[in-house]
């Protein structure tokens, strides 16, 4: 603000100046013209007098011409007088006429423009000042307004939404496929085998468990219905067996097969798990079984109370993401190697430079073209708010010091000029 003061007194200094040395030549002219009445019959008299009478007629006359830019000289409305503000409307358009079309004409701004990298210089400016703490705090900030600007209170109710369609859009077939497959691959049937062979032969193996399949098959063998021989036989052998012998020979037995079908490669383990298998691979074409999935499926999400889990999922994600980000290391340990890879990878790519650049030119070419005519309009608003008398003082502040040389230049031609006509006239 000082500086501007400083200049304003330093134009208003010269064109004091300027227009007391125009003073003072005009003075000097008229001066010199009656000191040399006296002696004007003489011939250096007379030749001086030629020149002193012409330098103040051509003072006066360039006082006249420069006083009629702006007013009328002494206030006399003459003629052709006060041109500036008369023709302000001419002078205005003629102003806005050469803003528009020569001074910043659409051609000429396009083409300085043309020669400006603004994504080069941009990327620059922006990679310079990652290091800047204003920029730090700016980047904490924007990334806490915008963890701010989140609503779960309509968020959750939208992913919900999205997530429920997402898993009643899942082909059951294919998911009983995928899972069917992953038992077979994993040998997750065997492994289930094995698991269930344990748990028998952890059954069968107990006393009590002997006991219990005896007094079961003596039961079986009395319940038999024969004639004749066989229930002979049969009554002999229950005379020479009891519930401990007969069970003992059921659970070796059992035991016996179970280690069978432990065994691997063993052609009755084979049998049943290719049978598994075969009944697995069958399970994606069972009608019954995928109805009640997809039933289960559109239960799921009632059943795992999924919005009520959701909304306090987004909640306690969304207080630790505030926490992290008032972090003291979160912008430069993790935002800035980010955006600097980003730029950096930018830079790298001339293709990608290219075509931001035309970007960008061909946005500022449709903002220019779109917007040029205010640039006149602009120019001819701020001038319609001068009155006259400011218009005038404005122009005589910045033309005003060089005008008043045209006084004093004209003075001082006119003396000399004088001086030659006097010469002249004394030669002939």
């Amino acid at each position: 603000m000082s500086s501007q003061i400083r200049a304003e007194r330093d134009v208003m200094t010269m064109k004091k100046e300027a227009k007391y040395i125009a003073t003072v030549s005009l003075g000097v002219m008229g001066a010199g013209f009656l000191a040399t009445l006296p002696v004007s019959s003489t011939i250096w008299g007379g030749f001086l007098q030629g020149g002193f009478e012409a330098g103040v007629v051509g003072g006066l006359a360039d006082w006249f011409a420069v006083s009629a830019l702006f007013r009328h000289p002494l206030g006399i409305p003459i003629p052709h007088t006060a041109l500036l503000p008369k023709n302000r409307d001419k002078i205005t358009k003629a102003l806005v006429s050469t803003v528009e079309n020569e001074l910043l004409s659409k051609e000429t701004i396009r083409a300085r423009l043309q020669q400006i990298r603004f994504l080069e210089r941009g990327l620059a400016i922006a990679e310079t000042n990652l290091d800047n703490a204003a920029v730090h705090k700016g980047l904490t900030t924007l990334a806490k307004q915008a963890l701010n600007a989140i609503d779960l209170e309509k968020l959750t109710p939208l992913i919900a939404e999205e997530m429920h369609k997402a898993l009643q859009d899942v082909d059951t077939s294919k998911l009983v496929r995928a899972l069917a497959d992953t038992v077979i691959q994993g040998g997750y049937d065997g492994k289930t085998f094995d698991f269930v062979i344990d748990k028998v032969e952890a059954w069968a193996i107990k006393a009590e468990t002997r006991d219990q399949l005896g007094a079961m098959a003596l039961k079986a063998f009395e319940g038999l219905q024969s004639n004749g021989f066989m229930a002979f036989a049969v009554n002999a052998f229950l005379g020479m067996v009891n519930e401990e012998k007969i069970g003992g020979i059921i659970q070796n037995f059992v035991l016996s097969y179970i280690e069978q079908m432990r065994t691997k490669n063993h052609p009755r383990r084979e049998a049943v798990l290719t049978f598994i298998r075969s009944e697995l691979e069958k399970l994606e074409r069972n009608p019954k079984l995928l109805a009640e999935l997809d039933s289960l499926k559109a239960k799921l999400p009632d059943m795992l109370e999924l919005d009520e889990k959701l909304a306090g999922l987004l909640e306690r994600l969304k207080v630790k993401a505030e926490n992290f980000v008032d972090q003291p290391d979160f912008v430069p340990g993790y935002v800035l190697p980010i955006v600097r890879k980003m730029l950096r990878s930018i830079q790298e790519n001339a293709d990608m430079i290219e075509r931001g650049e035309h970007f960008i030119q061909d946005q500022i070419a449709a903002y220019l073209e779109q917007n040029h005519s205010k640039i006149g309009q602009l120019v001819k608003e701020n001038l319609d708010k001068l009155t006259n008398e400011k218009l005038t003082q404005l122009m005589e502040d910045k033309l005003g010091p060089d005008l008043q040389w045209i006084r004093v230049n004209g003075a001082i031609c006119g003396f000399i000029i004088g001086l030659g006509l006097a010469g002249l006239k004394m030669l002939f």
